[in-house]
């Protein structure tokens, strides 16, 4: 996924275009920093027994007029769970774009998840400078629930009755995904209009199954989309203007639960995903309870997120912070700053409008019908999907391949 810094990036490049075509008569060649930028289109987080690559992008904010070497490091990389593959970049006069991998080094040594922060090292050009480093996530080798004797008895059941073995839509299952932004939201929430990465997902029978009800759950990165769950979350949040600014009470609630962007754990499950062999389709959309409590038409993904589960907690203790209030320092209970939207909680964000009618009516629409389907090799999702200051539907849709 594109984790991109572009409006004023993309100023620097325009300005190296303009001072390079006004005049033939004198040198207007961009003199400035050339900024090294990090970005992936993969998704950014890996199990450590993964074997997929994050392939990384490097852009340049202009071209290099001579031989360049760029080296990269992993910063928070103790016990080198990652390892670089071409982490030292060349680059030949006139060039401004180069690849390079990060990939497991699959030791199975982690038992909590890690972020690893890849920077730029240094540089032979002294105009080059870093723009952004690229932050990746390492998450403890996936634990496969055992299955109990019942669940083993339903599954049978379902092969007897329905001629579905269930069995090849459990465990670690990989997909891929594409996600289609509405096109006000480019430049905002992403900088292309649609990504596409290669995923994993852990699956396993929901505890809502019944004989006549095979239903599944997605423990581990549902949809294939934590990820990117995750950076809509930072980028309504902690990443926001509209959080980040002298005397906010966001920033006050960030001081109080001692918030680590690097130390915090984002996750998501999805239960309730019911396949209706008949019609060889899922019944996955259901209610889910907004912010203000009422009921929304949906995708029932569930979040947990360990900095809004510290702020939940001095509420639920009766704790109190010290905010700014009229130029004046007030103390302030954690339980009204909740009830006035000073919050952690992924829901207040991540869940905004009903998705089983077209809410947005953009035109052209962007709204897409929600359904799953399944056949012999694969099985499928789409659905549209939005977020608290969405500018329309983003499109989401899913194929994993059945394990054999």
């Amino acid at each position: 996924m594109k984790y991109k810094y572009y409006s004023l990036f993309i100023f620097l490049l325009g300005l190296s275009w303009m001072v390079t075509a006004c005049s033939n008569d004198i040198d207007y060649t961009y003199k400035g920093r050339n900024y090294i930028q990090i970005s992936t289109s993969d998704d950014p987080a890996l199990s450590e027994n993964d074997d997929r690559a994050i392939s990384v992008d490097v852009l340049l904010a202009t071209a290099v007029e001579k031989d360049v070497t760029i080296n990269f490091e992993l910063s928070d990389n103790t016990d080198d769970i990652l390892r670089l593959e071409g982490g030292t970049v060349q680059m030949k006069a006139g060039e401004k774009t180069a690849s390079f991998k990060v990939l497991s080094n699959r030791q199975s040594l982690l038992n909590r998840q890690r972020t690893i922060t890849l920077k730029v090292k240094d540089y032979t050009d002294e105009r080059m400078q870093p723009w952004n480093d690229l932050r990746l996530t390492v998450r403890p080798n996936p634990t496969l629930p055992e299955l109990t004797e019942q669940q083993i008895e339903l599954i049978h059941g379902y092969m007897e009755k329905y001629g579905l073995n269930l069995n090849r839509f459990m465990g670690e299952v990989s997909c891929r995904v594409e996600v289609t932004f509405p096109t006000d939201e480019i430049g905002i929430f992403s900088d292309t209009e649609t990504r596409s990465f290669m995923g994993k997902t852990i699956i396993t029978l929901s505890e809502n199954a019944t004989a006549d009800r095979p239903i599944l759950k997605m423990i581990d990165n549902p949809m294939g989309i934590t990820s990117f769950l995750w950076e809509i979350y930072r980028k309504e949040t902690v990443e926001s203007e509209f959080w980040i600014y002298e005397g906010s009470r966001y920033i006050s609630m960030l001081e109080a639960v001692d918030f680590d962007v690097n130390k915090e754990i984002f996750s998501v499950v999805l239960d309730d995903l019911e396949l209706l062999p008949e019609e060889k389709a899922f019944s996955f959309v259901r209610p889910v309870l907004d912010i203000w409590e009422d009921e929304v038409e949906t995708v029932p993904f569930e979040y947990s997120f360990t900095a809004w589960n510290r702020w939940k907690q001095m509420a639920d203790e009766g704790g109190t912070i010290v905010v700014q209030e009229g130029g004046n320092m007030v103390e302030t209970s954690v339980s009204d700053l909740i009830k006035e939207g000073i919050t952690l909680n992924p829901i207040n964000c991540l869940v905004s409008a009903y998705i089983d009618e077209d809410y947005w009516e953009n035109d052209p629409s962007d709204w897409i019908e929600p359904k799953g389907m399944y056949d012999e090799k694969t099985f499928s999702f789409q659905f549209p999907w939005d977020h608290v200051n969405s500018l329309g539907y983003t499109q989401i849709r899913v194929t994993y391949t059945l394990n054999e």
